[in-house]
This record gives structure tokens, C-alpha cells and sequence, in this order.
């Protein structure tokens, strides 16, 4: 009498190596596949605590917007419909092709996209959004 010895891992035992093999060619399939998008933004610099120099206050084009939608372009009033040349003739004097556009909290953010839209069609390259801390918190 042959005695026939069986271990449990006869008995229960599961060939995982297809089930392996199918994983990794799924992995290599979806890491193939797979699209990394590379979208085109807008560079924004969000404000910061540093201080500017007055040099620097100097140089730069600011552009003001209002609680009710009024434009100031380096402390002079503009419409929307002139506020292109007058970036543009912002650009000429301080020889910058960057603007900071600082908007009140209470602006509508259709009046800001426009602005943005228009300084970049007169070919600002550069544009930073500025915010003002008020005192007391």
C-alpha cells in the first residue's frame, strides 16, 4: 500500500504567476497609453509681503480698478475702450512690458478679465495681481 501524502499546499494551491504577468502588462499598457496634457496658462505672481523699492514702484505700469469698475493706469483714468493705448503708452515710457493690476475686493470679476484680456493683446507679457492688507484685520 502506497500511502499518498498530500500537503495543504498541494491541495489549495494557485498558480498566481498568469495573474501577475497579466497585471504588469496592464500597468505597462496604461503607463503607454496614457496622455499627460500640457496646458497653456496664465503666469500669475500672487502678491507678496516683500516691499518694493521706489525704483521699482517707478518702472512698473500699475493699473487700478474700482469697487465700481473704474480704471486708473499709472494714476491717470481710463475707459475700457482707451485703456489699450493707454498701456500701450504706459509700456512706452517706463520701457516694461509688465503691468500689476490691483482691483478692490468688491470688483466684478468680468471688469479684471477684461483688463487682463486687453493687456495682453497690446502685448504685456508679464502680469502680477497685487492686493492691499487693510489695517485692523
Amino acid at each position: 500500500m502506497k500511502r499518498k501524502t498530500k500537503g495543504l499546499l498541494e491541495e489549495g494551491s494557485v498558480n498566481l504567476t498568469p495573474l501577475i504577468d497579466c497585471v504588469f502588462q496592464l500597468l505597462i499598457f496604461f503607463m503607454v497609453s496614457t496622455v499627460f496634457l500640457h496646458t497653456r496658462g496664465l503666469d500669475v505672481d500672487l502678491p507678496g509681503k516683500a516691499e518694493a523699492t521706489e525704483e521699482q514702484k517707478r518702472k512698473d505700469i500699475n493699473i487700478i480698478i474700482s469697487a465700481e469698475g473704474k480704471i486708473e493706469v499709472n494714476g491717470k483714468p481710463a475707459t475700457i475702450e482707451e485703456l489699450g493705448s493707454r498701456i500701450r503708452e504706459a509700456m512706452e515710457e517706463t520701457k516694461n512690458d509688465n503691468v500689476i493690476i490691483e482691483a478692490d475686493k468688491e470688483t466684478l470679476h468680468g471688469i479684471v478679465v477684461e483688463v487682463v484680456d486687453i493687456s495682453r493683446e497690446v502685448g504685456v507679457k508679464g502680469i502680477a495681481f497685487a492686493s492691499v492688507e487693510q489695517e485692523g484685520g
